[in-house]
This record gives C-alpha cells, structure tokens and sequence, in this order.
C-alpha cells in the first residue's frame, strides 16, 4: 500500500516513506490502482474534501519508489555491502558471502547466467539468494559512484535487506503481483526483474 497526505493547498502528495504528518489515504502499491484512484476522485472522497490529484500522479509516486530504492543501495554501498564487478562478484558469490545479486536491467545475458550459475551451485533452494534487475547501469553507476556497474553483490546486513524489499516494492508497483510473487523457486523466472529467489 501507498500512503498519500495533503498538501497545504490542498494537493495529493505521495508518501512512499510513511513518514509525512497528517491524516493519510492509503491505496494499493500499482501504478495502475493509483491512476483508477485519481480517474475516480477515490481522493476526494478519502479526505472528504475537493482536492487535487494530478494525473502524473502514478509516474511521481514511481519516481519516488525508485529514488528511495537507489538511496537505500547508496547506504549499503557506504557500509560495505556492495561489492561491483563481474570478477569480485563471481569471487563472493563462490565463496558464499552474500545475500543477494543486483544485475542491471540492460546487462547482457551471457554474464548474468555465469554468475547465476555460480550461484546455484553455491546456494541450495532452503537459502534464498534474492535478485534485483530492476535499475539500469547508469543508475547504478550514479548510485555507486563508479564506471561500468553491471553486476554487484550484497553482503548479508540490514542495509541489504531493506534495499532488497524497496527493489521488490518497485517491481510489483510497475508489474503487478505482490511483493510474496517475486520469490520463486524456478531458474525461468531469473530473467525477469527481481528479486528473485534462486
């Protein structure tokens, strides 16, 4: 579920962190519910007031989403939890250091399955080894400060884990399902934007 709160003057304002004051209107975490939302005045009726609801209300709270994610990688990355690099990467995967792999969205494919493979042969299917392709290399790149971030690892720590479920909830806000769908015990599903149980 999404937060919203009202502005002073009266405009629906996403609050994706829970943490804005006022009386709060909560609706699902879809892109598609929201733009429902707005189309049907769900707003209005929630404060029981006129307010305003902007139709690029759903690309806000999406932006917002994938800002909070990209800032959670951001603390991870300053407290040693992310390891970048195909080489690196492929050393902690065998060496069974990590939680779970970030591959950008346009990485090519042939590097993801060799890590990928890597890891199953590290992790059985009781220790989850979550996956998260939803963020670009250039994101990542800005995010971590350095050139050509295609693969990254994380290592176990709750910086981790709260990046891992902020990349699930913008995943199942711009695809649908809920954030229980995105961990699957099939290789298939790899693919796909995570994260993903391998």
């Amino acid at each position: 579920m999404i937060r919203f709160v009202l502005s002073p003057d009266g405009v629906v304002v996403p609050d994706v962190r829970r943490k804005l004051p006022g009386r709060g209107v909560w609706v699902e975490a879809s892109a598609e519910r929201i733009a429902e939302a707005v189309k049907k005045r769900v707003f209005s009726r929630g404060f029981k007031a006129q307010v305003e609801a902007p139709d690029t209300l759903p690309e806000q709270v999406g932006h917002l989403l994938r800002r909070a994610a990209l800032e959670r990688l951001a603390f991870a990355h300053k407290a040693g939890l992310v390891t970048a690099g195909f080489e690196k990467v492929r050393a902690e995967v065998a060496a069974g250091r990590i939680r779970g792999l970030v591959f950008a969205s346009d990485a090519a494919v042939d590097g993801r399955r060799k890590v990928e493979a890597l890891a199953k042969k590290a992790f059985d299917l009781h220790n989850k080894l979550d996956v998260v392709d939803v963020f670009d290399s250039a994101e990542l790149e800005r995010t971590l400060g350095r050139e050509r971030v295609v693969h990254a690892a994380l290592a176990p720590g709750r910086l981790a884990e709260l990046f891992i479920l902020d990349a699930s909830r913008l995943r199942v806000y711009h695809f649908g399902g809920t954030q229980s769908d995105t961990h699957s015990d099939q290789p298939d599903e790899l693919r796909f934007a995570g994260p993903i149980a391998i």
